[in-house]
């Protein structure tokens, strides 16, 4: 789980509830992907206990080209630290930091930032999560067009050009005007779209494509965009600075004191993109991996998904101390790993098999984003004394076992989520105790 409480919804509850439900969930979700088939829809299977409802978009909306468990999907770039060109050395050096906070950046930490005697330059990254409907190429020809109330989740940056150019030199931002925007690589091979391409969001604006950027070079956005843009991207997500000498322990504990509470401070070359949540996938990187979904709305935060997505990448399997669980395709294989490397090291019983709160959950986070369950990319273990906020009591054995197999822990987080366990594939992660 992640930015929000425990979710309330029965089937994420104690073990014993989800196996009597898992039967009925099971068939519920066959007997409605066989129904929206044979009908040419998409709608994914409702929340729990909600009703299907009206028909999704054609099959060819979703994206479907997961790399998980591709051995070569390094090679294409989206994956690849070493992806881009020269000009990504700004975002991977020491001298650039990136702060951020839970919830948002506290109000005039710019300024105080800047004013630290040791800071060169400074910039706030806006963020938000917007509804795309449709796109076209350069040439006006259709790449994707959705029926209405059906949307790509789409994550949005919004810039100051100067400043951003002035901490990570990107020469692109400059001459954007309010209608165009630049792409991630990730994000241009996820859309299929290249410059002079158009995004069509479901508030009416749209916007051309300028460009395309390495990853680091673009927060690795979907869209990236000047501050002057007519989108609705108003949260001040991260703040970048370039200093005169790396931060050493001392400076990156002032940094942190300035930014305050659930903050996090990173240096260029300690994650793969300078941004927040930097400790699991990017949405662009996260699509590009796992496919994308369109969805429409569910009740409450619950969502529908596209029925591509969910043929090609929902499954039901069992899993060692888990049982039978729904995750990502991809999922199985490590997590099942991990957890049966505990089963052979006699740590089984660390797993309370009576509260695990599950993994595949097509929901958002408490606001336009899309948890990282809706994916099937991760799993909630031991929930009752590992509420999202609270001190983590996960045992430090099952932390350095799933952080082995790929799986970041939230009780690191500068807000703990102790519970939750994140597939990552796009980067090495630290092994504790290693």
């Amino acid at each position: 789980m992640t930015d929000t409480e425990p979710p309330a919804a029965p089937w994420t509850r104690a073990r014993a509830r989800r196996r009597a439900l898992l039967p009925a969930v099971a068939v519920f979700v066959l007997l409605t992907l066989g129904v929206l088939v044979a009908a040419g829809g998409s709608e994914g299977p409702p929340p729990p206990g909600s009703a299907a409802a009206g028909y999704g978009p054609d099959a060819d909306a979703d994206r479907s080209q997961s790399r998980a468990g591709d051995d070569d999907a390094g090679d294409d770039g989206a994956g690849d630290d070493d992806a881009g060109d020269d000009r990504s050395s700004p975002a991977r050096s020491p001298h650039t930091v990136a702060i951020s906070t839970q919830g948002g950046l506290s109000d005039g930490l710019a300024e105080t930032v800047g004013a630290e005697e040791d800071v060169e330059a400074v910039t706030v990254v806006r963020g938000a999560t917007l509804g795309l409907i449709g796109t076209v190429d350069a040439n006006g020809d259709v790449v994707d067009e959705l029926p209405d109330g059906w949307r790509f989740p789409l994550e949005v940056l919004a810039v100051d050009p100067d400043g951003y150019h002035a901490v990570l030199g990107v020469e692109e931002v400059l001459g954007l005007a309010p209608d165009e925007g630049l792409l991630s690589e990730s994000s241009a091979e996820v859309r299929r779209l290249g410059p002079g391409g158009e995004l069509r969001l479901s508030d009416g604006t749209r916007i051309t494509v300028a460009g395309v950027l390495p990853d680091e070079l673009a927060g690795a956005a979907e869209l990236l965009v000047p501050i002057e843009s007519p989108l609705s991207v108003a949260t001040d997500r991260y703040l970048l600075a370039r200093t005169v000498e790396p931060p050493d322990d001392r400076g990156r504990a002032r940094l942190l004191e300035l930014a305050g509470r659930g903050s996090s401070v990173e240096l260029g070359g300690e994650v793969p993109v300078l941004r927040h949540a930097a400790g699991v996938m990017p949405p662009a990187r996260l699509k590009a991996h796992f496919g994308e979904f369109a969805y429409t709305d569910g009740p409450g935060r619950w969502i529908h998904q596209g029925v591509t997505w969910l043929q090609e990448y929902y499954t039901e399997d069992s899993v060692p101390i888990l049982g039978e669980t729904q995750c990502h395709r991809d999922m199985f294989p490590p997590l099942q790993a991990a957890m049966q490397e505990l089963v052979d090291r006699g740590l089984a019983h660390l797993v309370d098999a009576d509260d695990f709160g599950g993994c595949w959950a097509p929901r958002t986070q408490g606001s336009a984003a899309l948890s990282s369950h809706a994916w099937g990319i991760a799993v909630d273990l031991n929930v009752a004394g590992n509420h999202y906020g609270a001190e983590p009591t996960m045992p430090e054995e099952i932390v350095e076992v799933m952080a082995a197999h790929g799986f970041p822990w939230g009780g690191d987080w500068p807000v703990p989520d102790g519970m939750h366990f994140e597939l990552v594939v796009d980067r090495d992660l630290p092994v504790p105790g290693e």
